[in-house]
């Protein structure tokens, strides 16, 4: 005989002990059988505090991608007072920011075109 401890055999799902019989093993119910219970149970209002296995979501086919409307992106660093002019410009004439930029670009070669002459 050897001088080490046995361990205990490991529990078993299903494992109910009435007594000093180690014969009474239980087996679990298949899966379709809990499944259904645990629906049964959720019916009626006995829903389970633990999550399950989330549930797997639709495919869904995304959008094709619109080209964007403004591609080019340009930052300007601006006085204070200037932004502000700029913007009550555009807020006064009722334009887009961009519309505004493009007609200052105008008079500024409208300008630059009058001075070369």
């Amino acid at each position: 005989m050897s001088d080490k401890a046995t361990k205990p055999a490991p529990r078993l799902a299903g494992v109910t002990s009435f007594g000093d019989d180690d014969d009474d093993y239980i087996a679990p119910p298949p899966r379709e059988v809990r499944d259904q219970a645990k629906a049964s149970g959720e019916a009626i209002g006995f829903v389970s505090d633990r999550p399950g296995a989330p549930a797997a979501r639709p495919s869904v086919k995304k959008r094709a991608r619109q080209p964007s409307q403004f591609p080019d992106h340009y930052n300007l660093r601006l006085r204070e007072g200037d932004r502000e002019r700029f913007d009550e410009y555009a807020y006064r004439h009722r334009l887009p920011k961009g519309e505004v930029f493009g007609i200052m670009l105008d008079l500024l070669e409208a300008k630059e075109q009058a001075e070369d002459k």
